[in-house]
């Protein structure tokens, strides 16, 4: 009988193969391969021996994959894991064959333990990998990706197999960071490229990299530097040594890695400095030593402060000009501006007076100008200048942002300088991208990464941000220095600033008034010598004759000053209250000049009444803490 032919489109029925069963040879071979602790395949999967453990992080798989970690162990260690193991799998075996019941529950609570044993590993695991999650995310793993092609290291190799990068090794000291090599790594040059790529990778300051490339355990261990101390305190006199070294044009900011002072020389480095930081990250503290520092060696400081209380400290002091009132404000920064192009005509004549062998004329005291919220200071003067400005005038820019700029420009040459503080610095706060550029130092403090690629995004990586008090990264010529700034109490502060050479602050109406200038540029009559040009370009100096200066207001009392300049400065009266409005003035105005630091010093004194300028006395109305002017409260938010 045949069988049936097979129908179109399919195919003819086969045999089925006979399994091949396993010679006496083969299956003696893997006997011996499972003995002998090598792989059961036989494909080796490194270069292990009978003796030696494998090459680290080398392989010899045919797919490149990278071995486990029982691949690595030499084959007398794994015979001796796997009789151990055959033998507890015996051993078991037999006791249940002899004595079931014992067996059984000792089985029980083994595996109870086991179990128990296990979860807690498995908990610890999962918390451990939910904490250092960011961390491995944002610095292990990128890290990881840079060195696993350059090192050759086998494919699917974990980053914990050879690196160790611990959290919050930014505040850490000694051996920190350790990078393993490959066992078959031999050159020391291609290892210092590795050390390089790390510190880049993980933007590490002060770190020294030590290479080992003898024997086959290989790596490179990172040991950083002593860290920025907790505290920086000018109550120590190691400290306060440091201070009275510091020079007029660098004071001294605070301590670095390795008790490193950090300073910035306002004269070489950087006129002007800008500090972005969020509340609480010690913008104030810094601030205050700064400006105690400058005012000790003979400067001026000039404080906006729309929150008005920022810095207690300035209360009173003779040198300090403390502004609140955005009218103020605004005035300054223009009479900044002209102050300022008075001092360049000061520094060419003394171009031309030192060709001539001649004495250099003053340029007058340094001037550092403190902006307190800058953010808050550019909305209040647009929105000033569109109340107030000329009829007719249709510019939408306010004259002082302007003026800010033009002495922005001018800086170490006419010897003033601006600090300038805020949470979030754009350069729309500060007028534009070529204004925020004259400030070549920078300060951050707990800043978050958008705000550092705003501001410094020539360094990268960019350092972990510390919630410590006090600990800031300035900014200098494309490197961070991660700092610890000075603390000085506001008593310290005041102390300092009065203790050296004290030179009186100027009135907004006497900045870059050449008839009533500050110390230092001065002429004893209204000629001086300017530089001019004839008409066939030559250029000299020449006497001109300046125009005459404004006639000074008379200077008032007490009572014509509360129906005047500080009318309505006790507020509105409150239910019940019969007196009048000028006496209620007048009593306030008595108590201020008693209570108040700030209020004005009197000119005159005509018989038993003291006489005070009424321009001074407008000025601190404006500028007065407890103002009722809701426009000029301040908030401290932006």
């Amino acid at each position: 009988m045949f069988a049936p032919s097979p129908q179109l489109g399919t195919q003819a029925a086969t045999k089925p193969k006979a399994v091949s069963r396993p010679s006496f040879p083969a299956a003696f071979g893997g006997a011996w391969r499972f003995v002998s602790g090598d792989t059961l395949d036989g494909e080796p999967r490194t270069d292990r021996t009978w003796t030696h453990r494998g090459t680290a992080l080398t392989t010899m798989r045919a797919d490149g994959k990278a071995p486990h970690r029982w691949d690595y162990l030499s084959r007398w260690e794994m015979a001796g894991l796997r009789a151990f193991g055959g033998f507890l799998a015996g051993g078991t075996g037999y006791a249940a064959v002899v004595e079931p019941t014992e067996t059984l529950q000792a089985l029980q609570l083994s595996g109870l333990a086991g179990a128990c044993s296990a979860a807690t590993w498995a908990g610890f695991r999962g918390v451990d990998g939910l904490v250092t999650w960011k961390h491995r995310k944002d610095w292990v793993w990128p890290l990881h990706v840079v060195l696993r092609d350059v090192l050759g290291l086998p494919e699917g190799i974990a980053p914990s197999a050879y690196l160790s990068v611990p959290q919050g090794y930014q505040e850490m000291d000694g051996d920190v960071i350790r990078v393993d090599l490959p066992g078959n790594w031999s050159s020391p040059e291609l290892a210092r490229q590795v050390a390089q790529m790390v510190i880049t990778k993980l933007g590490l300051q002060e770190v020294k990299a030590s290479v080992q490339m003898s024997g086959t355990k290989r790596h490179i261990v990172f040991r950083q530097a002593s860290r920025a101390p907790a505290k920086v305190m000018f109550s120590d006199p190691e400290i306060r040594a440091r201070v009275e070294r510091a020079s007029a044009g660098a004071p001294f900011l605070g301590l670095s890695h390795r008790d490193v002072g950090i300073c910035i020389d306002l004269d070489d480095e950087s006129p002007h400095l800008m500090f972005s930081a969020a509340p609480g990250a010690g913008k104030s503290v810094l601030i205050r030593a700064f400006a105690s520092q400058l005012l000790h060696h003979g400067g001026v400081v000039i404080i906006i402060d729309f929150k008005r209380t920022s810095h207690v400290w300035a209360y009173g002091l003779p040198n300090v000009l403390y502004i609140r009132s955005v009218e103020d404000a605004h005035e300054v920064l223009v009479a900044l501006a002209e102050e300022g192009n008075e001092r360049m005509d000061i520094g060419e004549m003394n171009a031309h007076r030192e060709m001539e062998g001649k004495s250099p004329l003053e340029m007058g005291p340094r001037i550092l100008l403190v902006v307190e919220e800058a953010n808050t200071m550019r909305k209040r003067l647009a929105k000033w200048w569109a109340r107030n400005k000329p009829e007719g005038d249709k510019s939408k820019e306010s004259p002082a942002v302007e003026a800010l700029g033009e002495t922005l420009f001018m800086g170490r040459s006419q010897k003033m300088h601006a600090f300038m503080v805020g949470q979030s610095l754009t350069a729309a706060t500060v007028g534009g991208p070529e204004m925020r550029e004259a400030f070549t130092a920078r300060i951050l403090a707990r800043y978050s990464q958008n705000a550092w690629r705003m501001l410094v995004p020539e360094v990268s990586p960019i350092p972990k941000a510390s919630r410590h008090s006090g600990r800031v990264q300035v900014v200098l010529a494309g490197q961070a220095h991660e700092t610890q700034v000075l603390f000085m109490t506001d008593e310290e502060a005041r102390d300092w600033a009065t203790s050296g050479i004290v030179t009186p602050a100027p009135k907004p109406y006497e900045l870059g008034r050449r008839d009533t200038p500050i110390n230092g540029h001065i002429t004893p009559s209204h000629v001086e010598e300017r530089v001019v040009s004839d008409a066939d370009g030559t250029r000299h100096l020449r006497a001109v004759e300046t125009p005459a200066a404004e006639e000074k207001p008379a200077a008032i009392g007490l009572s014509d000053a509360a129906q005047t300049v500080c009318a309505g400065i006790s507020g509105p009266p409150n239910p019940g209250v019969t007196t009048s409005q000028e006496k209620r003035d007048l009593m306030a105005l008595r108590n201020a000049r008693g209570r108040d630091q700030q209020f004005p010093d009197h000119v005159e004194i005509k018989g038993r009444e003291k006489l005070y300028d009424p321009r001074d006395l407008e000025i601190w109305a404006r500028n007065r803490i407890n103002s009722q002017n809701e426009e000029e409260s301040a908030t401290g938010t932006e």
